[in-house]
C-alpha cells in the first residue's frame, strides 16, 4: 500500500514495505515498547546480577548500565504514549517519540565515536541509526497526516 502522505514530499513509495501508515506507526510502536521493556529488565537483571556491588566501584561498566536504564526508561514512555496515541488517533503523542529519537540518534553517533575499532558495535550501530531514521520518518509521516486530516473538510467549496 502506497503512504498517503499529501502534506509533505514523498521520500519513501511504501511505509513500513506492505503495511498502511497507521498500521506501520503501531507496528513501530509496538517493537520498540518491546525493545525498551527488554533493555529495561535487561539492564536491571545485570545491575543486579552481574555488578551486584557497583556502588562500591566507579568504573565504565555500571554508568553505561545506568544511563542505558534512563534511556530505556524514557523509551519505554514514548513508545507507549506512541501507541496510545495511535489507537486514539491522537497527534500530540506522537510527540515524544518525535522528539526523542534524534537525542536517541545522537547518542548512538556518539556511541559509534566511542568504540570506533570494535567492528561489530559499529555495525549493529548504523543499522540501529537507519531503523531509528525509518521509524521516525513513518511516524512524523502519520503525524502529518493527522495533523491535516480534517483540512479538507473545512475548505469545501461551498456552491451558492
Amino acid at each position: 500500500m502506497v503512504c498517503l502522505c499529501k502534506y509533505m514530499r514523498k521520500i519513501l513509495q511504501r511505509c513500513c514495505f506492505c503495511y498502511s501508515l497507521r498500521t506501520g506507526t503501531l507496528i513501530f510502536g509496538c517493537i520498540f515498547l518491546t525493545w525498551f521493556c527488554y533493555l529495561t529488565f535487561g539492564t536491571a537483571f545485570m545491575m543486579e546480577c552481574i555488578f551486584p556491588n557497583e556502588y562500591l566501584r566507579d568504573s565504565f561498566p555500571p554508568a553505561a548500565l545506568k544511563t542505558t536504564m534512563v534511556f530505556s526508561f524514557f523509551g519505554i514512555i514514548a513508545a507507549a504514549f506512541l501507541c496510545i496515541g495511535v489507537h486514539n488517533n491522537n497527534e500530540i503523542l506522537f510527540i515524544p517519540f518525535l522528539v526523542l529519537t534524534p537525542i536517541w540518534m545522537f547518542v548512538h553517533i556518539l556511541a559509534l565515536i566511542i568504540y570506533s575499532f570494535v567492528v561489530v558495535i559499529i555495525i549493529l550501530i548504523v543499522i540501529t541509526l537507519f531503523v531509528l531514521l525509518y521509524a521516525w520518518l513513518v511516524v512524523w509521516s502519520y503525524f502529518v497526516e493527522l495533523l491535516y486530516a480534517y483540512d479538507e473538510d473545512l475548505y469545501l467549496p461551498t456552491y451558492t
